[in-house]
């Protein structure tokens, strides 16, 4: 199915904003699709001005541009965005697509004005990582660092490149003394890029991954 994002086009000299339809390469984009598009549209506005209410009335909006305090409601913020990750809702192929649409109408939700990276590159933007976020338990969030630090973790070439790291947190968060240690992602996350940044994970099978991330964890953050 496609989906329908805004963007800025050049016509005549004149600043437009035009509806693209977007989908994987190679698929036509029939009438049908178009429809299909319209209706994902609307549901994701709908969706979008439900979530911007309850964070409103939950207070968490003002913590926006709070240094220190905006964890919260990017947490909340994923929370509410894992409708995205349901494929009766959203289909795998068109996910990357609905993470850039989001920001067509998140409004006051928007971290800020969209980056070129998340127009690029849309699963590695703000709102993929807020949804990345909320997946692990809240305390263990809050004790492992603020919103800067888990950005830079996901951010990080080799967490982009093998998905098995964020598993391998997830994993860690069940049994984790989460009150042991606070802010220990932030030099975990360094850690990381040095021993593996270099590497090919991949020739790794998962017990040997996890025993090198272990060894790293217990080295730097415990």
């Amino acid at each position: 199915m496609a989906v329908i994002i805004k963007e800025k086009k050049m016509m005549e000299g004149k600043e437009y904003i035009v509806k693209v339809y977007r989908t994987q390469p190679g698929k036509l984009i029939t009438k049908e699709e178009k429809i299909k598009a319209e209706r994902l549209d609307n549901f994701l506005i709908e969706k979008m001005k439900a979530i911007k209410n309850e964070i409103q009335k939950c207070g968490l909006l003002s913590l926006k541009g709070k240094k220190g305090k905006v964890l919260k409601l990017w947490y909340q913020v994923g929370n509410r965005l894992k409708f995205v990750m349901d494929t009766s809702v959203i289909a795998a192929e068109d996910r990357e697509f609905v993470w850039r649409a989001i920001y067509d109408h998140a409004e006051e939700l928007a971290p800020g004005l969209i980056t070129k990276r998340a127009m690029r590159s849309p699963e590695t933007s703000h709102f993929s990582y807020c949804y990345r976020l909320s997946t692990f338990p809240w305390e263990f969030v809050e004790f492992a660092g603020d919103w800067t630090s888990w950005s830079e973790f996901f951010d990080r070439s080799e967490t982009k490149k093998d998905r098995r790291i964020i598993e391998w947190l997830g994993e860690k968060a069940k049994k984790f003394n989460i009150k042991s240690r606070q802010n220990w992602l932030r030099p975990l996350t360094k850690a990381i890029h040095t021993e593996l940044g270099k590497k090919d994970t991949t020739v790794f099978t998962k017990s040997e991954m996890y025993e090198r991330l272990e060894s790293i964890f217990y080295r730097e953050a415990k």
